[in-house]
């Protein structure tokens, strides 16, 4: 039988010198689903997503993926198993936009190999679907805050693995980019693949996630059924805010905020 685990996690803690920012965190993410990370600012949201990815180690507990121990993996290893799409970049480099996708292939090419034909064909269709493929020969370093998350996104894809962690990656996109990339990774879920996307966008998470994650304070407020989480109560409670849920006739669902 295929195993439905993606990553445990078991009372990890996590702290920033004295100051604990993720503390007494449990519970198991399965394969082939689309979570939805939210909470408020400062709820830990970007650190969870460094600790699923390796990138930071728990300071207790333990994260394995795929059953084993997240710290024992190889960079290399990982880079196979999962991607990540952070919500900052910083290039230390001047390629261009081809040149930078097509790093999302290294891992499936062999050392001191060069791109074959398969790994030029899939940088140019992650291009073409994110709306950058007429950027290719423009530098990393020239592009606006939207068009950098778009091919940063587009190495995500290429680099063609069964995990993606995605850390607001809607949030400096025009809504019908935003839009576009969400209905992305929901057809990669659909395949099979394991999507966590940390978002700010109530609405995003309702219409595209499966299931809902969300933080407060440092600790798991709450998890289940996007719809069976995200409700009034939720939004008042962690956002202070007054929302309406509203149902389509289509059956859609989604929050309707009171402004005034």
């Amino acid at each position: 039988m295929r195993d439905s685990r993606g990553w445990e996690l078991e009372n990890v803690y996590f702290s920033y010198g004295a100051a604990p920012c993720l503390q007494e965190i449990s519970m198991t993410l399965e394969c082939g689903r689309f979570y939805g990370l939210i909470g408020p600012n400062g709820s830990g949201k970007s650190t969870l997503i460094d600790l699923l990815s390796g990138y930071v180690k728990a300071d207790q507990g333990t994260i394995r993926l795929k059953s084993r121990p997240l710290h024992s993996m190889q960079r290399l290893e990982l880079a196979a198993l999962l991607t990540v799409v952070p919500q900052r970049f910083a290039f230390n480099f001047d390629f261009n936009v081809y040149e930078t996708v097509m790093m999302g292939r290294y891992p499936h090419i062999s050392r001191f190999s060069s791109p074959a034909q398969n790994d030029h064909r899939q940088v140019s269709e992650a291009l073409a679907l994110l709306d950058v493929a007429d950027l290719a020969q423009r530098s990393i370093r020239k592009l606006s805050g939207g068009e950098t998350q778009r091919v940063m996104i587009a190495r995500a894809l290429v680099q063609d693995t069964d995990f993606i962690l995605l850390d607001e990656v809607t949030a400096n996109l025009d809504i019908n980019h935003a839009i576009a990339i969400m209905q992305t990774m929901k057809g990669l879920v659909n395949e099979g693949k394991t999507v966590i996307a940390a978002l700010h966008d109530l609405n995003m998470a309702l219409s595209f996630c499966d299931h809902i994650l969300v933080l407060n304070n440092g600790r798991l407020h709450r998890r289940g059924m996007a719809t069976d989480v995200i409700d009034e109560e939720l939004v008042a409670d962690i956002y202070q805010v007054s929302s309406e849920v509203i149902s389509g006739n289509d059956g859609s669902v989604h929050l309707s905020f009171k402004y005034q």
